[in-house]
């Protein structure tokens, strides 16, 4: 704004005169934009003749002036605007002067305190306008209260109305504690002008984080943030030990007062490198997805989700937790399709989508994470995966950002835990340690006496309670779903996942749903494989066609069943605009169709063959590096004594582990004379060849142990090292009862050496 601008105010009060001219300048709606159009307007509409709101212009010039009631409804209703703005600015005449103008705070600005100070300062002028009102002069009621107000700060003993008397001149000061005349006048003048906006004090400067004044904050942070989430004291002492001159580090209430600032300042860089991408985009703002406009079978996502809870396994009875994959539709939150397995491998994935796609439909989208189980060849291959043989597009969301996918998210915590809360079996991450503790030596004691456990539910009763859970969830209201009106008890609820796809198709929506035939065809897994002689590979079995005899050396496309291993479908590889594309079926491959008859292993058969394969082979290494730790060395004398029969004991108990109870047994030699019994007590040792420093040489850690409960003052820390490990492998346990070694004195004598 320029200072030839009109002023709308005339010493604080509302001007209602104006010429042509001013007229023109302020260009209203509604009103001509030069002085001769307005003149002329007002000859029209005789203005000039409307008695009281038309007069002569006093002074050099003449002319005539009109009021503002003379105007149409939008130039006065634009006017009335401009001389509010201008009030609230207090800007009479643009005039520079030497100091700046006071800023004024808006009272939709106004914090709290700031409210306060002006509910105070009007709380004082409506004391004086009091005393005006019984008669007292307005400069000698503004004076005696700036003299009672310092002489009550200068006494000790006040009385209740004085107490708040200052504390209200405390509040309406917003610093200090005394008041003066000066600023009673321009309260004064402020709630004229602006009304109760104008008693709201500025608001104080904030103390800046700037670099010259906290220039050792950088290096400070170098050590604060730290992923393992150092203490203050501890940064602080670090960061003090770097410096050349320790003193130049602030103190720690100089650091706790930047951190405080620095956290309402910029919360995101007072936890950034304390704390990873994922809980640092927990504290950032975020974009809620809409589902409007949304139909089922439109996008379906998925997840998978370990179980938090042992169930026994169908085959072992061994405990493990499931791997579930669960599909749900995005449009109305119903689960769709689900498949449990060891873990989320691709084939788990197709078997949850080809249940969704039989029983619900087939998805236009498919959105899921970056996992393993959502990328690979049998989903996305672009000639025989089974997403472009459904037709479904798969988007995957950004990588740690799975708020994104926060539908599944949600669905895994509100049914999938609160399931496994309700199973004595729970081992998630918030039991408690010392019940978690008391769980696992509980089911691996139950393991080896009975061979099972009363705390781990069967597989068959898993499923049972797994399938009621999801019902109960497509049944149950959900929150993220639209209102209705129950019909049973008349109020408004959410609706359920069941209720809301019930709508859609009351509203003549038909999902396309994949029938038994097309299941059979495009939800079985398939790859490529080059034909020789008639031959297509799959794992470690061969199938044969003679149909497949002129595709030889040409790549087609074979489809098999997980749980079926005894034919493949083969079919042609096509091109349909320059895309590969699933052809014409060629042929039934028999499983060895032409050799002799061998037993065919599905795919899920070889993979737990497999496993089984690599568990005994572990726990033959195991084996074998106890016996030799048994065994003499080369260079020690042979003691003539015979081996004893040793028993292992049964392996401890892992999550998922198939391997059965182990017992190895090492024959006695067909020598008895000097074979140790269990019910005779072990004798003394016999000579051995003593070391310089008087310690026998021992041929076994049996023999170390006698040794040491014998001679406890003479025990190194080589022994406690040597013992410590054997009181914690269960082998040597058993080895120490089995010999007549009191282990529990001699797990005293650890402790009390420890």
């Amino acid at each position: 704004m320029s200072g030839t601008v009109l002023a709308l105010l005339d010493n604080g009060a509302k001007r209602e005169w104006y010429n042509a001219q001013e007229l023109a300048d302020m260009r209203l709606p509604n009103i001509p934009l030069t002085e001769r159009a307005i003149q002329l307007l007002a000859k029209r509409s005789d203005w000039q003749t409307s008695g009281s709101l038309a007069r002569k212009r006093s002074g050099r010039g003449g002319g005539w002036e009109y009021h503002i009631d003379l105007l149409p409804e939008p130039a006065r209703k634009a006017l009335e605007a401009r001389f509010n703005i201008e009030r609230l600015n207090a800007v009479v005449n643009v005039v520079q002067t030497n100091a700046p103008a006071k800023t004024k705070v808006a009272l939709a600005d106004a914090d709290g305190a700031q409210r306060r100070a002006a509910e105070a300062r009007k709380q004082i002028l409506q004391m004086l306008e009091q005393l005006v009102m019984r008669g007292m002069a307005y400069d000698k009621a503004v004076c005696d209260l700036a003299v009672k107000v310092k002489v009550l700060l200068s006494q000790e003993v006040l009385t209740p109305d004085e107490n708040q008397l200052l504390e209200l001149v405390r509040t309406a000061k917003d610093k200090g504690t005394g008041i003066s005349r000066r600023a009673i006048y321009n309260w004064r003048k402020a709630f004229k002008e602006c009304g109760f906006a104008g008693l709201i004090p500025g608001k104080r400067k904030q103390d800046a984080l700037n670099a010259s004044r906290y220039e050792w904050a950088p290096g400070f942070l170098k050590f604060y943030a730290d992923p393992r989430k150092p203490t203050v004291a501890l940064a602080l002492d670090q960061y003090r030990a770097s410096l050349i001159e320790p003193t130049h580090a602030p103190s720690y209430d100089q650091v706790k007062r930047y951190l405080t600032k620095l956290k309402k300042a910029d919360p995101i860089a007072a936890y950034k490198g304390r704390e990873g991408v994922l809980a640092l985009k927990a504290r950032k703002v975020y974009v809620s997805r809409s589902t409007e406009g949304l139909e089922p079978t439109d996008i379906y996502t998925g997840d998978g989700k370990t179980f938090d809870a042992f169930v026994a396994h169908p085959f072992s009875g061994n405990p493990m937790r499931p791997e579930i994959t669960s599909i749900l539709d995005v449009a109305t939150r119903k689960c769709v399709g689900y498949s449990i397995g060891l873990n989320e491998k691709a084939y788990d994935v197709s078997e949850a989508l080809r249940n969704a796609s039989m029983s619900n439909g087939v998805a236009a989208i498919f959105y899921v994470d970056n996992g393993k189980g959502y990328k690979n060849q049998l989903l996305d291959e672009a000639a025989v995966g089974m997403l472009a043989r459904l037709g479904t597009h798969k988007e995957h969301s950004i990588a740690y950002n799975s708020q994104a996918r926060g539908v599944i998210e949600r669905f895994n915590g509100s049914v999938y835990t609160r399931l496994a809360k309700t199973l004595p079996s729970y081992t998630g991450t918030d039991l408690d340690r010392e019940a978690a503790l008391k769980l696992h030596k509980t089911i691996k004691k139950d393991l080896k006496e009975k061979g099972g456990s009363d705390l781990l539910i069967s597989w068959n009763g898993f499923l049972k309670i797994f399938d009621s859970a999801l019902q109960y969830y497509n049944e149950r209201p959900h929150s993220g779903l639209a209102e209705m009106r129950d019909p049973i008890t008349g109020r408004k609820r959410r609706m359920s996942p069941n209720e809301c796809w019930a709508q859609f198709e009351a509203n003549d929506f038909q999902a396309v749903r994949l029938c038994q035939e097309d299941a059979d065809d495009l939800s079985r897994p398939a790859v490529r494989r080059k034909v020789t002689r008639g031959l297509v590979t799959i794992e470690t079995n061969r199938y044969f066609a003679l149909e497949l005899e002129r595709y030889d050396h040409r790549e087609v496309m074979v489809c098999y069943d997980m749980l079926d291993a005894h034919q493949v479908w083969v079919r042609e590889l096509d091109y349909v605009e320059g895309v590969e594309t699933p052809g014409a079926l060629i042929c039934t491959a028999k499983f060895e169709g032409n050799s002799q008859a061998y037993f065919p292993k599905p795919v899920i058969d070889t993979a737990r063959e497999k496993k089984a394969k690599t568990a005994t082979k572990r726990l033959e290494n195991r084996l074998r590096r106890v016996e030799q730790e048994q065994r003499p060395g080369y260079l020690m004398e042979h003691s003539g004594e015979q081996p004893m029969e040793v028993f292992a004991s049964a392996p401890g108990f892992e999550a998922s582990t198939d391997a059965d109870l182990v017992s190895v047994v090492m024959e006695p030699p067909a020598r008895t004379e000097n074979v140790v019994h269990l019910a005779d007590p072990i004798e003394a040792p016999k000579p051995q060849p003593i070391t310089r420093s008087g310690r026998p040489v021992f041929k076994s850690k049996e023999e170390l142990a006698v040794w040491v409960l014998d001679n406890p003052e003479k025990m190194t820390d080589l022994d406690k090292k040597i013992l410590s490990d054997c009181m914690t492998n269960r082998t040597y346990l058993d080895l120490f009862e089995a010999l007549g070694i009191d282990t529990d004195s001699l797990r005293t004598l650890l402790r009390a050496a420890a």
